[in-house]
């Protein structure tokens, strides 16, 4: 669903530079190894769950970024999705629906679409955003729960809160639950992640009308 795409990119989010951890020498680690971040792909299992009207949905896909601004999350099972980011264009694709096509910009400090966010926390930590988010830090020895609320609820609406959970000392994002308004919510599982390796240019392809 392409709201469910959306959401997932509004969520990896902002928690940026702080979500590492709670001290500024980790954060600046954070950022630092996200800006070193020349290519990254992972496998995904997503959950959708709306309370009303009532839908659950289990969705397999891949996800694969491309320094600077190419972005694509690909769902294959069980319906064909696509959402596209390359540089200030954005391309969705949903099933035999025709491919949409947006532009990319900040409006009032916030991003007019929320892929944006995605290509944010790749590129820089996405620390252009994280005023727009509370964060509550958790930490063990093998990783860190960030747990995000809007400080404005009512701008960021359906998202009313974000878990990530991310992996240490690697800094790849394993978990992620996004709850939504009406008791919804999604959740993302990252498996297979790959950084810095060669990644296929034909998935940042813009698909034929």
């Amino acid at each position: 669903m392409v709201s469910v795409c959306a959401a997932v990119a509004a969520a990896l989010v902002v928690w940026g530079a702080r979500a590492v951890c709670a001290d500024t020498t980790n954060a600046d680690e954070f950022v630092a190894h996200q800006v070193a971040t020349r290519t990254f792909e992972a496998d995904l299992r997503q959950i959708f769950h709306w309370g009303f009207p009532p839908r659950h949905i289990e969705s397999l896909g891949h996800l694969s970024y491309q320094s600077p601004d190419f972005l694509a999350i690909v769902l294959t099972n069980p319906a064909p999705e696509l959402v596209l980011a390359r540089g200030d264009d954005l391309y969705i694709k949903r099933d035999r629906k025709a491919l949409a096509r947006h532009k990319l910009a900040v409006r009032n400090g916030k991003p007019t679409q929320n892929v944006q966010f995605l290509l944010g926390f790749f590129q820089n930590g996405c620390t252009n955003f994280a005023d727009l988010f509370d964060a509550k830090i958790g930490r063990t020895a093998d990783q860190c729960t960030v747990t995000l609320t809007p400080k404005h609820m009512l701008q960021m609406l359906p998202l009313r809160s974000v878990e990530n959970v991310i992996a240490l000392p690697s800094m790849d994002v394993r978990y992620m639950r996004i709850g939504l308004i009406l008791d919804g919510y999604i959740t993302y599982e990252f498996s297979n992640p790959h950084r810095n390796q060669p990644l296929n240019a034909s998935v940042f392809e813009v698909p034929k009308p």
